[in-house]
């Protein structure tokens, strides 16, 4: 009897599990579904589990690896010590996605003695980074920043987007995705001083592609183009619908003009001017004249922007060839960075369309760009062929200081915060003398952003971003 109940017991409990089982399926209830068949991904409970199980004893704790803790999602949007590894809907450039891309021996984490992630977990990690990297709240991360610089890059159709607050690259626009070439570069970055549109001139290194100047909106969404050869530098009028762009130097000539363009719709009126490469830009903040240098010689032309009459002064003494100019913010004196010279220039542009040369300091070989403090008491100025960045005191009209640093590897572009505490510099390094967080054999090493401490005069952060970062645009 005893024999027969357990039986009969085990019978009816077979039963009963299959018909549990059964009725799940029936349902199409997995209690355990598979991570590559998620439709709607959820940070806690799809993402964070994989960081937990796969990289929280590296990146976790009071000391995680490289300042990169994935304990949580404002962690692991906060980024490294080297910058973010994480870009909202672009995982081909972000860090962490790259790495565990890598193949074989490279492939992270197994590089450092780890399992691999299973095909599912990356192709999941990969969805969620191309959706936004959303957080536990539904949040897009830095989807209200306000402090943004636009970095252009020499070696790569795309414009990489800087959060200046938090010091990590939050977007980048691909340019191709805009009916540009593979071989598009962004010269130059302008941005409106709300913000609410920001400005770029794309040219490329191959004769019949698309350049122009095209503008976008606050979330990097096309607005309207205007087509023209070789732009160069973009200076916003502070106060009309109004930009004037110069043009880019070729060593085989280019147009004899500039262009205004209004900014609500892009047209444009020509500005003739005698000589090429029409280059180095600045405005007046009293928005009634702007100026323009050639780099192939030695002239600057001096534009009336109530009706664009142009006159001309010739530059005295050495060859200079003017790169770009930076402006007092009072109108009252502007700098100019001699290419050929090594020099800047000091010029008094008070009473304008006068012009007067005052003096010239001896920065070294091939300076770029350069930039003043809001308070005017500093300019700082990118040492190209020297790796470095000058300081003068606008005040003195003297060389105040040299900074050198690892990270500084043919430094081109330059912008101040809007409060004056920190300076941006960004650095080509098409060499790869800096190395960065780890090279790959093959890729091609970071261009990076070297943020200055401006009262001590000190590097306290380095960015890496995309190879072959040039200029830099902000809103300031």
């Amino acid at each position: 009897m005893l024999r027969r109940s357990f039986f009969t017991t085990l019978v009816f409990g077979v039963l009963l599990a299959t018909v549990l089982v059964s009725g799940c399926d029936l349902l199409g209830d997995d209690l355990t579904p598979s991570i590559g068949n998620v439709d709607v991904i959820g940070f806690e409970p799809h993402i964070q589990p994989i960081l937990d199980r796969q990289c929280a004893s590296c990146h976790g704790g009071s000391r995680p690896r490289a300042g990169l803790s994935l304990e949580g999602w404002t962690q692991l949007i906060q980024g490294s010590e080297f910058g973010e590894v994480v870009i909202p809907f672009a995982s081909e450039d972000s860090r962490m996605i790259q790495k565990l891309k890598r193949v074989g021996d490279d492939t992270h984490p197994f590089d450092q003695g780890k399992d691999r992630l299973s095909e599912d977990e990356v192709n999941l990690l990969t969805r969620w980074v191309d959706e936004g990297a959303i957080g536990p709240l539904g949040a897009v991360p830095f989807s209200n920043s306000i402090n943004l610089a636009y970095i252009a890059h020499a070696d790569e159709p795309y414009v990489s987007v800087l959060d200046m607050d938090a010091f990590v690259v939050v977007r980048r626009l691909d340019l191709t995705q805009h009916g540009f070439s593979e071989r598009a570069r962004v010269h130059h970055v302008a941005v409106e001083p709300d913000g609410a549109f920001w400005y770029a001139s794309v040219g490329s290194y191959r004769i019949g592609d698309l350049e122009g100047v095209v503008k976008f909106n606050r979330n990097n969404g096309f607005v309207a183009q205007y087509e023209m050869d070789d732009p160069g530098l973009i200076a916003l009028n502070p106060s009309e619908d109004a930009m004037i762009v110069s043009r880019e130097f070729r060593s085989d000539g280019g147009p004899k003009n500039m262009i205004e363009l209004r900014r609500s719709d892009l047209v444009a009126v020509q500005i003739p001017v005698s000589f090429e490469a029409s280059h180095a830009l600045a405005v007046r903040p009293q928005a009634d004249y702007a100026f323009s240098a050639s780099m192939a010689a030695d002239q600057i032309v001096i534009v009336d922007l109530a009706n664009l009459v142009v006159q001309y002064y010739s530059v005295a003494g050495v060859r200079h060839s003017f790169r770009d100019f930076a402006m007092a913010p009072n109108g009252r004196k502007m700098w100019g960075t001699g290419v050929t010279s090594g020099t800047v220039t000091l010029l008094s542009v008070s009473n304008p369309p006068h012009i007067q040369q005052r003096q010239s300091l001896n920065v070294g070989r091939d300076p770029h760009y350069l930039t003043y403090l809001p308070d005017a008491s500093k300019v700082y100025v990118t040492v190209t062929g020297e790796d470095k960045v000058a300081v003068l005191d606008a005040y003195q009209e003297i060389i105040d200081k040299t900074i050198t640093h690892p990270a500084l590897k043919e430094p081109t572009g330059i912008v101040t915060s809007s409060d004056g505490r920190y300076v941006f510099v960004a650095s080509k390094n098409t060499l790869g003398d800096f190395e960065g967080r780890d090279a790959v054999y093959g890729q091609k090493p970071p261009g990076t952003v070297v943020v200055i401490d401006t009262a001590e005069n000190e590097v306290v952060k380095v960015i890496e971003v995309g190879p072959g970062a040039t200029t830099i645009g902000t809103r300031f």
